[in-house]
């Protein structure tokens, strides 16, 4: 099914803007960018040079950017409308418990680089102090158990390579397409991938030295005693867990990924991790199986756990919880941050303005409060009757292409017309939004607000556990600039 945003269809008024029927076809807007083409190339001998040559020559990325083209102007438009929607519903004033307010506090929370310097790392205590107080394997166990976090992206979800030791999938099943089942994914590294480990160029080598230290740089930011040695021994970890994840060509082979395993038999077929403990944190000792994707990968991993000294899970797991919410820190932190993954892995000369940074973490945390407003304003139901006639109009088509074809038998006519009649087009938004009710969003805590919304959408991903697919579901929001087939 196609999924498309109202962003990608620029809302109303860019119908609005079409040419008349009766305007001469020259003077209409071309779909093709004709003065990017180099007519001095060949297309023949270089299409791509052919093509772009020209719009090659004077592009220019902007200093906060690491790549540039239609796609990023068309994300600019929707940012700035987003910014102007939520800098409104910040000088509301909004009753307490709505998503307007919602909005405005965590927006104002982000914003508040005065309370973050004063707060310091204080909204992490609770979590470090826990971290800090392992004893025991089953200690650690239920301390990863509980940052298990879901990964929401269909296109990258085979390869969950964040600082949790493994990643939650939710979608439907490989033996039973009717149901979500939950997948267990590899994960545990701080880096995009495990080539930027086992890499053995120069430049990656390069990186994985910048990336030692910068782990370094944010357990000294932190007062961490032994910041040194301590970052050593977390990179040889993630070393170790690189060296035992299965590459992204191995992690794409879906014929490979359909590994159920019963919880039960978890300690058995991956020993080393306390698994009922694990289980038992993550909120999935109910389940009575879970979908293994990288089995090599969790059973290495899971060894780990036991082979490797406790005070280096100890001094991983109080990086990793740094790191995840360095942008929300004082600017130690989250230029350290920057400097790492924006400028060295990304080359991004310029970090984005702050307000540009609020606007995306609003987005990414309450991401249909904004698309409720956003398509109010934007995408109004007339316009999203107008496309959803286009669509109709278009799978039409198909069918009548389809009766018209003289190489297909009658059969296969028919069996092509009731493959049309599957697709589900989803224009716009969804028919029904998000429930923020339940999500406590404050104005003083800019930290505590985005781990509780990661939460609250763990807890959604839990709950279609065993559930019916819901093939109305939206996988991104309305002001998102994308589109997505499923």
């Amino acid at each position: 099914r196609w999924v498309l945003t109202a962003a990608v269809l620029c809302g109303s008024s860019a119908w609005a803007a079409l040419p008349a029927p009766s305007q001469h076809a020259a003077d209409r807007p071309a779909g093709v960018d004709l003065a990017g083409i180099d007519h001095a190339v060949k297309p023949g001998d270089d299409f791509d040079g052919y093509a772009n040559g020209n719009w090659r020559k004077t592009a220019v990325i902007p200093a906060d950017r690491s790549s540039t083209g239609i796609f990023l102007q068309v994300f600019q438009k929707a940012e700035q409308r987003n910014a102007e929607l939520i800098k409104s519903a910040a000088a509301s004033k909004a009753p307490a418990g709505s998503n307007e307010r919602k909005i405005a506090d965590y927006y104002a929370a982000f914003m508040d680089q005065a309370g973050i310097a004063k707060h310091g790392l204080s909204p992490l205590k609770p979590e470090l102090t826990r971290i800090d107080a392992i004893k025991t394997p089953a200690d650690l166990a239920s301390v990863l158990g509980s940052q298990l976090r879901a990964d929401v992206d269909p296109i990258n979800a085979t390869n969950f390579s964040t600082e949790h030791l493994f990643g939650l999938f939710v979608t439907q099943g490989l033996a039973d397409s009717a149901h979500n089942v939950a997948y267990l994914l590899q994960g545990g590294l701080g880096m995009p991938n495990r080539d930027y480990y086992l890499a053995s160029d120069k430049d990656m080598a390069g990186i994985r030295a910048k990336y030692q230290s910068y782990i370094a740089t944010q357990l000294k930011n932190a007062g961490i005693v032994d910041a040194d040695d301590k970052a050593k021994a977390v990179f040889e970890l993630e070393m170790k867990i690189a060296k035992v994840q299965e590459s992204l060509v191995e992690s794409e082979d879906v014929h490979k990924a359909n590994n159920p395993w019963n919880t039960a038999d978890f300690a058995s077929k991956a020993p080393g991790l306390d698994w009922a403990a694990y289980l038992h944190a993550a909120g999935l000792d109910t389940q009575k199986q879970i979908t293994v994707w990288q089995p090599s990968a969790i059973k290495g991993i899971s060894a780990l756990v036991a082979s490797e000294p406790l005070a280096t899970w100890k001094a991983f797991l109080t990086f990793h919880t740094i790191n995840h919410s360095a942008g929300l820190l004082p600017p130690a932190f989250a230029d350290a941050s920057f400097d790492f993954y924006g400028h060295t892995l990304q080359g991004t000369p310029k970090q984005r303005d702050r307000w540009k940074r609020a606007i995306g973490a609003v987005n990414n945390d309450l991401g249909d409060a904004v698309g409720q407003i956003y398509v109010k304003k934007y995408f109004p139901a007339s316009s999203k009757a107008q496309v959803k006639q286009m669509v109709d109009n278009i799978l039409a088509a198909f069918t009548d292409r389809v009766d018209q074809l003289d190489w297909m038998t009658a059969a296969t006519k028919q069996k092509a017309k009731a493959k049309i009649a599957t697709v589900r087009v989803g224009v716009g938004y969804p028919e029904t939004w998000r429930d923020y009710s339940d999500l406590t969003i404050r104005r003083d805590d800019p930290v505590g607000n985005h781990l509780r919304a990661e939460q609250h959408e763990y807890r959604h991903q839990l709950a279609k556990l065993g559930q019916p697919i819901d093939k109305g579901e939206w996988w991104m929001t309305p002001q998102t600039v994308n589109a997505v087939n499923l």
